[in-house]
């Protein structure tokens, strides 16, 4: 737009002048609705409107309405004017194009002064991007102008047409002066040296612009000297070094030297300077940090050809890594350039044609500099997925056969230094495949004058042999034949493919300097005719119009201009062969977002269709295999085809040929919004896959793109982020989330370069794992009669899709096949085939053996093949896989479990897999149980593609292969005062998943452990711990001391580690690694140490976190792909939250048509407000402020537990919950035991999360509430950290759903329902309450972090402390203390020590003085307050006074986080009832007045104390907060006698098993109370302020780190029980008792021997335990004796006086005999062989009996008389009862009375159950040695006398 002055002083002369003016300009540009748009304004006191932009879209009527413009006069006023241009002709009603970024120019053209102000009216045009020209009084037009456009004559058309030139090509977008942001933030660490021409031809003007140049360039950088540092070298005939990389300290001292950098003209010895600059300036003494990892990068500026010559010096620059940019200005030489920049050139070279175009490419230059300092240097290799891989090779695993031959150009024009770089190219080659004769074959072929094959691909077989074979080739000379070389490979390649076999593909590399002497077309295609895929490398004189018929396509075609370029070139090769196969056997879904703005011309078009068609032709496109869809956009977007379109690539080409290009503006934030939708399974996308977008756009977004990024791949989808030409950085950082999923070009051009590089990441970087490296792999084939021939097929067609996800080779993968029916038949052993064809063609050639499915005998056959003898390498330590496939039920179905189990004991992993009839149950006895193994489809076909779900379980089993399976590995881990409670937890539970990913042993990988604040501290050496258990126990009970960071301290101090004295095994060649990991910069220098370890052999890696300084972390490690960086602790680990979701609505019509929320009006308007709400969890305790997105489930179950409709745990999917509500329901659906069950087992299944919650809507309780409690017990045992019900409309009793609850938060003891105020947060914050303290890893962790504050999260913020307020009016005196009685038990888990006091004497409270924070430990206290009918009103109160006196000093919860003490009361008398629950209350005051409240009920019932206090700890002590150090204690107030003192020995035993510490106060005398729980009694005080002192300090305050002199006694080791006892241990050893089940049997065994003083002269009567171990025989069948002994006495009661002898034979030298279970006849034989012959009998005889089966139908009336006969004798039968398969009935009539403390019921015993058991049998234990209990009891007397009536039957039985 012109604005021209019109006023009064200009005259009719000159204003024509104006008009001549405009015309010339105008005639210059090319007029057009698309190209220039030309507006006038002319002024003068008033604006006026000539013509706007869009009225004129031709010259010839514009130029018209120019000539007849009229001169207006009048006054100057300019500011008005400008601001006339702003309002009525920079819009888009005026034809603006503002929006679509064009070029915003206004040319002010005025005569003199403004007579209105024009600063303002300036400011905000220049604010809408308008760049303004200026033509006036050279003051005002200063103001007025964009400099530097300011002229003083209107003869300025040629300088203006030139200006505006330049603008067109800076502003190729339009927008504001900065036209797009470069991101040089995270460009962080560099080295950059400037090397500047400043020979004469340049001149003063023009330096000063290259004096402008840099300053803009160095004024973009992070300039520092941690960060950036900068040098200058400035040459003519010889180079000066102006700037050291040393030279300055910051920022503001380059610029200012720059300003005045010196200009002395001269002559132009480039080559000359390059040598300088490596020689003199990136050295160590000047600054260059090259030997820390820094990127070396050098800018050569120079405007004319070098007088010397620069390839030479240029190569050896780039050889001693630095980076080469070269900039030309001018005359500059191309070729020139080129040979001095790094590769590719087109990447590193950039030209001007004149030194005021230099301002365009600052900016141009700047964005590739500092990108490209970002890709390579700064993250620090960022596409490498770990701290683990780091430690480990890195391979190409997806290409696993191919021959690769290398054809090798050594005529005499090749230099030495430049045949060594070939050679080295071929060896880095070679480190990136599995070489092998199976696998990756490589020969080398050279030639010069006639070609010679150096070493064929048979030649050698292991890199490490191949690279001595390269580097032994001999550089001889001659010319340069390569037709006649190309000729000679094509028989080498006939004679491979007979070599291998089979045909696979087949590569040449040829690599060649110089234009061929002879023909190469016909031999090049003759080549390719075969098959082989020929890549072309030229390097300096090469022709590169040869080197495209060689290769047969430009792709394949690579040019370099010196040697040392070889080396990225490698990696181009490797990619693209690489690529070929990446996509295979990965179904995703894959979207293009296209930009198709008008900024792009037609021929960049062009090519980004060109690029989705090359990525198309990558993929594996396929219904069932990749999708792919396009969306273009500008201002708007259009959908080209969406995911579900097409599944052939034909005719996705087509479609992609036929795009046409939109034209209009850049809304790339509004097209990511509109692409979301088409990941949807409405759209056709498949959300269960992994999703991809790619976003290529050339210019900056004119919307906001990070919202609707972030939304996008909130829903899992992950984006990649192209940008092209002026793309805007930080915009794409900000679509893509990642800076490796960022790629910025220069050009169009550059996308054909990235197209192999794209297809390998979108198809490569999801696999969690690539393939199977190295493992023993035999399939046990079911071939029974079942299974036709089609269905054959299918198994034949899984398994060779299983054989194609590993890497197979004799030293890799191995693999056999077993057919089995009635008998079994190894096919192939692991020895056999070696290559992947040939297992593949034996696998073909199976037949089917028909019969019946004897699987059992199949696993005991096949243990035998997992041999050495038949290639097993169980030996050297390789995983062994048994893959079992079978379609039915085993005809042998009861001989699963012990060849199975003999297989795992051999360390065989079982995976089992059905078919149609296949049975669940026996599928997890083959797997051991465990589900993640166990895999059932229910047709054949579908077991084709089950393979894709079976490989994780088969890459967690065998792990890649590592270079290092032998290392020491020490930990050094930060623990200074920056880094929080919360984040030091992270660090820990980081470090143990670090050390699980290795194995642990002696002889593999060793770990030792320090940590360092200001001062380092050992944990433990290397030859402390050899197994993972003990290194991550010891981890996590770490302890953090805070202070400061003195890494440099640290590392001196962890040079000890590495001695042989501390379990270093460096002189054996073993790998030395250490792992930092700090938060913060080192308060010491690091540098001297670091490199001392090096030195030493040490391999460092450092993971930095948070804002570190990267330059220090390179200084550690010396390399930086030894560095990994991470934004926060919250990195370092995943944590995840499952919530699944069901529905009982029982109260349903049944009608066809209804939906699932139907008749449920509440349930279908707030279940997507709850839903939306538990989608995302801010600021959970422990996990920092990163939101936690669970997924979620839902699940509708039938009555009879099959569940109708199922959904995954996935993030929030709107989709899906609108197909759960709409679901058609043709039945109702049940709260029932079925219903928790199934949820049971998709927890079980599908849940590998930190937190799993359960929430059912439910209108009300369908079966027996003692039944659901049964079944919701179950849940939780089973790692549901919480189930929460809802009730729904119509529910009368909502607090009978709350009975089956668990895992309830703080302050909500209301019941949950649909129509309460804010259900969805409520809901929320009850999930978020238990997350607390499970999070990150488990609440244990997490209890003393002081970061729980989840009450913040909901807004519950605690203000400031108040003023304090007026003393209160005194209160009346109180009434005389009474004197009351006290009795406490309490055992601590730590120690596993139990003991009791009896307190008598009057009470008076604790003075302050002993008062101490209580409670120390998270505690769950529970009251029990005696309500029986002889507690009078005073009583009770004196009761409450002292409840409320131990309340006084106790802090009480006010969070779910677990800290602080959480109180219950009950209330009790023959029964018990909830007073007030755990989560009541979470403030004290609140308590208190509650507890206040409570009033004394009338009741005829008298006390029943025992059944109180198991009350308590069945129901209320079932839900508690989690947490290895959660404590729980009992207090109950006693009024006087209780009617059932052996209830309450039976709670003591209970409590102590549960590790419930119980007190009790009494107010009166109760000896039968005493009695009971004076169990393990220590000396009783009479004192009873000291006894409830006691009480607060060592039961409900206790704190086992600082305990006080008075509770010494509780730490002290429980020493082992004197008890007078023959003790005769009864082991089921039976079939039905699995091995595991067995296994901890024999460790409980061994425990309760441990705990016994055992007699150490068994043959004295010296009142000491003596054992005897009987076990059935396993023999024993029909009851007939002739079949084998009854029972196999392990050792009898004189066997052993040791008790580490007895353990030693239980744990190691006892073995399951099998057979079926014969209790009744194992009993006798215990009885009378061991018990009743024993000499010296000791007072006491106890048969301790473990259960496991129902005994056998002959065998149910011998095990009833039996168990009767040693009653009535005075034996004691104690019963453990193990598993789910024994009968109930039977083990209750075994067990003595009462038989609450005669019985213990366990499942597996794992380590917890044992636990229960050890201390369960400790106490009764001492009940027996009390005599607290008769043998024979009184209601056992008659039927005694019966029995010794029978005596002559008893002898018949005994026979």
């Amino acid at each position: 737009v012109f604005l021209v002055d019109g006023s009064s002083s200009i005259g009719i002369d000159n204003f024509q002048e104006v008009r001549q003016f405009l015309r010339k300009f105008i005639e210059g540009l090319d007029i057009g609705a698309d190209k220039v748009r030309v507006g006038l304004a002319q002024y003068s006191n008033e604006p006026h409107q000539e013509f706007l932009l869009k009225d004129h879209m031709d010259k010839q009527s514009l130029l018209a309405q120019v000539d007849n413009l009229p001169y207006r006069m009048g006054g100057t006023e300019t500011g008005k004017a400008i601001s006339f241009l702003e309002t009525q002709y920079f819009t888009a009603q005026a034809g603006s194009r503002i929006n679509q970024r064009v070029p915003q120019i206004a040319i002010v053209i005025t005569d003199g002064e403004s007579e209105d102000d024009v600063i303002a009216p300036t400011q905000q045009l220049r604010k809408q991007g308008v760049i303004i020209f200026g033509s006036a009084s050279l003051n005002e037009t200063k103001v007025i102008a964009t400099a530097p456009y300011i002229y003083q004559s209107t003869n300025i058309v040629p300088a203006l047409k030139s200006a505006f030139e330049i603008e067109q090509e800076l502003i190729p977008t339009g927008g504001e002066r900065v036209f797009f942001i470069i991101s040089c933030e995270l460009a962080t660490l560099a080295d950059i040296v400037f090397i500047v021409d400043e020979s004469g031809s340049i001149t003063t003007p023009n330096f000063q612009l290259i004096r402008s140049f840099l300053c803009k360039i160095v004024d973009g950088l992070e300039i520092s000297q941690q960060r950036v540092r900068v040098g200058i070298v400035t040459y003519n005939d010889r180079p000066t070094a102006q700037v050291y990389l040393n030279t300055f300290k910051d920022k503001s001292e380059t610029l200012q030297f720059i300003k005045i950098l010196p200009y002395r003209g001269g002559g132009t010895n480039t080559g000359a300077a390059l040598k300088f600059a490596r020689e003199r300036v990136f050295i160590k003494e000047r600054g260059s940090r090259k030997r820390q990892g820094v990127q070396q990068v050098a800018v050569v500026i120079t405007d004319g050809k070098s007088q010397d010559a620069v390839s030479q010096e240029a190569a050896d620059l780039r050889r001693a890594g630095v980076t080469v940019y070269a900039v030309g200005i001018k005359d500059a030489n191309k070729t020139e350039l080129e040979q001095m920049a790094s590769y590719p050139s087109k990447k590193h070279v950039f030209t001007v044609g004149r030194f005021a175009k230099l301002k365009t490419l600052q900016q141009s230059l700047q964005k590739i500099l500092c990108y490209n300092i970002i890709r390579q240097a700064i993250t620090i290799n960022t596409r490498r997925t770990g701290i683990k891989e780091g430690l480990c090779s890195v391979c190409c695993i997806q290409t696993d056969e191919a021959d690769i031959f290398f054809l090798i150009d050594h005529s005499t024009s090749i230099q030495p230094k430049d045949f060594s770089d070939m050679k080295k190219f071929i060896t880095e080659f070679l480190d990136t495949f599995h070489i092998g004769k199976q696998h990756i074959r490589v020969g080398v072929a050279k030639y010069a004058s006639s070609p010679n094959l150096e070493f064929n691909l048979t030649t050698y077989s292991d890199a490490k042999s191949l690279k001595k074979a390269v580097e032994n080739i001999s550089h001889e000379g001659g010319v340069t034949n390569t037709g006649a070389a190309l000729s000679f490979m094509g028989p080498i390649f006939e004679r491979a493919m007979r070599s291998r076999g089979h045909k696979v593909p087949e590569y040449l590399v040829v690599i060649t300097d110089g234009k061929s002497s002879d023909k190469v077309k016909v031999p090049a295609e003759k080549l390719r005719a075969q098959g082989v895929i020929i890549y072309a490398i030229g390097v300096k004189d090469a022709n590169e119009a040869e080197l495209v018929q060689i290769a047969g396509t430009p792709e394949k075609k690579f040019f370099v201009n010196d040697f040392d370029g070889l080396k990225p070139i490698k990696d181009d090769i490797v990619t693209d062969i690489c690529s070929q196969d990446a996509c295979k056997d990965i179904p995703s879904d894959l979207l293009f977002l296209i930009d198709s703005s008008g900024s792009i011309n037609p021929g960049d078009y062009q090519k980004m269709k060109d690029f989705m068609n090359s990525v198309v032709t990558k993929s594996n496109v396929g219904q069932n295999d990749v999708h792919i869809g396009i969306m273009q956009f500008s201002t708007e977007q259009m959908l080209q085809f969406p995911l579900n379109h097409y599944y052939d690539k034909d005719n996705m080409w087509k479609a992609i040929d036929a795009m046409r290009q939109m034209g209009g503006g850049t809304h790339t934030g509004a097209a990511i919004t509109a692409v979301s939708q088409y990941f949807s399974a409405t759209q056709g996308g498949r959300e269960d896959l992994r999703q991809r977008l790619i976003v290529i756009t050339d210019g900056e977004a004119t919307d906001e793109v990070k919202r609707p990024a972030e939304a996008l791949r909130a829903k899992g989808v992950v984006i990649y982020a192209i940008g092209v030409v002026n793309a805007n950085t930080t915009q794409l950082l900000e679509i893509s989330g990642s800076q490796d999923r960022v790629y910025s070009e220069r050009d169009f051009d550059a996308l054909k370069d990235l197209e192999s590089e794209v297809a390998m990441e979108i198809c490569d970087s999801g696999r969690d794992c690539k393939k199977t490296e190295v493992a023993d792999i035999i399939f046990l084939v079911d071939g029974s009669t079942s299974i036709t021939h089609d269905k054959f097929r299918s198994m034949l067609k899984f398994m060779e899709s299983m054989v194609n996800q590993t890497i197979v080779g004799e030293k890799l993968t191995r693999f056999g096949i077993i057919l089995f029916s009635n008998d079994p038949k190894s096919m192939f052993t692991l020895e056999k085939c070696s290559s992947k064809r040939e297992i593949l063609k034996a696998i073909a050639a199976l037949k089917s053996p028909d019969g019946d499915t004897y699987t059992g005998k199949a696993l005991e056959y096949s243990l035998q093949f997992f041999g050495a003898q038949h290639g097993g390498r169980a030996a050297q330590k390789v995983p062994q896989i048994l893959m079992v496939i079978t379609d039915g039920d085993a005809t042998d179905r009861y001989n699963l479990r012990e060849p199975s189990k003999a297989l795992r004991d051999n360390g065989v992993s079982v995976i089992s897999i059905g078919v149609e009839g296949a049975k669940r149950d026996q599928l997890e006895i083959m797997a051991g149980g465990d589900t993640s193994r166990v895999f059932y489809v229910d047709n054949f076909k579908v077991l084709e593609t089950l393979y894709q779900n079976i490989t994780h379980v088969l890459c967690n089993t065998a792990k890649p292969a590592c270079e290092k399976q032998k290392a020491d590995l020490v930990m050094l881990l930060d623990q200074s005062g920056s880094i929080t409670s919360g984040n030091y937890t992270i660090m820990k539970t980081f470090a143990t998943e670090l050390v699980t990913s290795f194995k642990v042993s002696e002889e593999f990988v060793r770990v030792g452990v320090a940590q360092f604040s200001s001062s380092p501290q050992k944990e433990f050496y290397l030859n402390e711990y050899y197994t993972e258990e003990e290194v991550n126990k010891h981890i996590l009970n770490m302890r953090q001391l805070r202070g400061g960071t003195n890494i440099g301290q640290a590392l001196k101090f962890i040079r000890d580690y590495f001695q042989a004295s501390r379990g270093s095994r460096i002189a054996e060649g073993i790998s030395q690694n250490l792992i930092l990991i700090t938060d913060g910069a080192s308060q010491d220098d690091v540098e001297d140490a670091a490199n001392d370890l090096r030195a030493f052999g040490i391999e460092v890696f450092a993971i930095g976190i948070g804002d570190v300084q990267d330059l220090e972390l390179l200084q550690i490690t010396g390399n930086p792909e030894k560095l990994f960086t991470v934004q926060n602790f919250d990195s370092l680990v995943n944590i995840n939250v499952d919530i699944a979701m069901g529905f009982d609505i029982s109260q349903r019509s049944g009608a066809p048509g209804q939906l699932l929320v139907s008749g449920q009006l509440k349930l279908e308007r707030f279940l997507p407000e709850i839903v939306d709400y538990v989608s995302s969890m801010q600021g959970l305790c422990c996990t920092g402020t990163t939101p936690i997105k669970p997924n979620i489930a839902f699940r509708v179950v039938s009555r009879d537990g099959q569940f109708l409709y199922d959904f995954n745990f996935e993030e929030y999917n709107e989709n899906v919950l609108k197909k759960v509500m709409n679901l058609q329901m043709s039945e109702a659906t049940y709260f029932n035991t079925a219903l928790l069950q199934s949820f049971r087992n998709k927890f079980r299944v599908e849940s590998r999360a930190g937190v799993k919650v359960l929430v059912i809507f439910s209108d009300g309780l369908d079966e027996d509430v003692m039944k659901l409690e049964e079944q919701s017990e179950l849940l939780r045992k089973s790692g549901v950290h919480a189930l929460l019900t809802v009730a729904l409309e119509g529910v009368h009793d909502a607090s009978q759903l709350q009975m089956v609850e668990f895992g309830r938060g703080f302050g909500y003891k209301l019941p949950l329902s649909i129509g309460m105020q804010s259900v969805g947060s409520t809901i929320l914050k009850q999930i978020v309450s238990t997350s607390c303290s499970l999070l990150p890893s488990g609440g244990a962790t997490c209890i003393f972090s002081g970061d729980c504050s989840v009450q913040q999260t909901f807004g519950e913020v605690k203000g400031a402390p108040g003023p304090s307020g007026p003393q209160g009016i005194q209160g009346c005196p109180g009434t005389r203390g009474q004197k009351v009685r006290v009795v406490f038990s309490f055992s601590l888990s730590l120690n596993n020590n139990s003991s009791t006091v009896w307190f008598g004497s009057s009470y008076s409270p604790p003075s302050a003085a002993d008062r101490m924070a209580c409670p120390a430990y998270p505690t769950e206290l529970l009251f029990g307050l005696d309500m029986s009918e002889d507690v009078t009103p005073a009583a009770f109160e004196r009761m409450r006074s002292a409840l409320l006196s131990l309340l006084e000093d106790i802090a009480i919860a006010e969070s779910n986080c677990p800290t602080g003490a959480r109180v219950a009361v009950v209330g009790y008398s023959a029964h018990t009832k909830y007073l007030i629950r755990f989560q009541d209350f979470h403030r004290k005051k609140q308590l208190i007045d509650a507890i206040k409240n409570v009033a004394l009920e009338p009741t005829a019932s008298r006390r029943h104390l025992g059944a109180a206090m198991r009350y308590v700890g069945h129901n209320v002590f079932k839900r508690v907060r989690q947490g290895v150090r959660m404590r729980k204690v009992a207090v109950f107030f006693s009024s006087g006698p209780s009617q059932d003192s052996s209830d309450i020995v039976t709670a003591v035993m209970e409590y102590r098993a549960s590790n419930i510490v119980p007190v009790v106060i009494s107010l009166q005398s109760s000896p039968a109370i005493r009695q009971a729980l004076e169990v393990g009694v220590v000396s009783p005080s009479q004192n009873l302020a000291a006894g409830l002192r006691r009480v607060q300090h060592c039961a409900i305050c206790y704190d086992p780190c600082r305990p006080l002199q008075e509770c010494a006694g509780v730490q002290e080791v429980p020493r082992p029980q004197a008890v007078d006892v023959d003790l005769a241990m009864v082991v089921d050893g039976s079939r039905e008792i699995q091995a595991d089940q067995y296994a901890g049997v024999q460790q409980l065994l061994g425990s309760v021997v441990e705990q016994l003083a055992v007699s150490p002269q068994p043959r004295r009567a010296d009142g000491q335990a003596r054992v005897a171990i009987v076990q059935q025989s396993g023999q024993l069948y029909g009851g007939a004796s002739t079949a084998g002994p009854a029972a196999k006495l392990e050792f009898d009661l004189q066997g052993y006086q040791d008790q580490g002898l007895m353990k030693r034979h239980l744990v190691q030298s006892m073995q399951q005999q099998g057979g079926p279970s014969a209790l009744g006849h194992t009993l006798e034989f215990a009885l009378r062989e061991v018990l009743l012959k024993a000499n010296k009998p000791r007072r006491n005889k106890l048969l301790l009996v473990v259960v496991g089966a129902e005994t056998a139908h002959w065998d149910r009336a011998k095990l009833h008389y039996i168990s009767q006969k040693a009653k009535c004798q005075g034996v004691a039968l104690f019963v453990v009862a193990v598993g789910e398969h024994y009968n109930r009935t039977e083990v209750e009539e075994l067990a003595s009375l009462p038989v609450q403390q005669h019985l213990i019921h366990v499942g597996h015993l794992k380590p917890e159950e044992q636990g229960y058991a050890q201390r369960f049998l400790r106490v009764f234990l001492n009940v027996l040695n009390r005599r607290m209990n008769e043998y024979p009891p009184v209601s056992l007397r008659r039927t005694c006398e019966q029995l010794e009536r029978r005596q002559g039957q008893e002898a018949l039985m005994f026979r």
